[in-house]
């Protein structure tokens, strides 16, 4: 099963980002499994935790970002988008969901939201 994702990132620049994350977002593509994690000392350790606490055989990192607003949309068939680094919740839900379609996902829908 191929399974695409798209993130859509929002903010600064890739190397200070991700050397400094406010938000982290793991995806297993084998799985469907996803953990993020926001406003921890290690962003990228605990949604790698999480993405492999739910199932998640192979997680990778899909998006990092700085400080923002964010969300996750996920589907019916195993494809999430996710966004993050948005100026605005509204910003955020919409990218977001744009991913979900983008990769092929069926049924997108706003599953999680939160302000980094």
């Amino acid at each position: 099963m191929k399974l695409r994702v798209l993130g859509v990132l929002f903010g600064l620049a890739f190397l200070p980002v991700a050397a400094f994350a406010d938000t982290s977002i793991y995806f297993c593509e084998e799985t469907g499994a996803y953990g993020a994690s926001w406003g921890q000392a290690d962003n990228h350790g605990v949604a790698l935790q999480q993405c492999e606490k739910y199932g998640g055989t192979a997680c990778a990192e899909l998006i990092s970002c700085g400080t923002g607003f964010a969300a996750i949309a996920t589907s019916n068939n195993q494809v999430i988008g996710a966004s993050c680094g948005a100026s605005s919740q509204g910003e955020a839900n919409s990218a977001a969901l744009e991913a979900c379609r983008d990769s092929g996902g069926t049924g997108c829908a706003i599953k999680h939201k939160w302000k980094g």
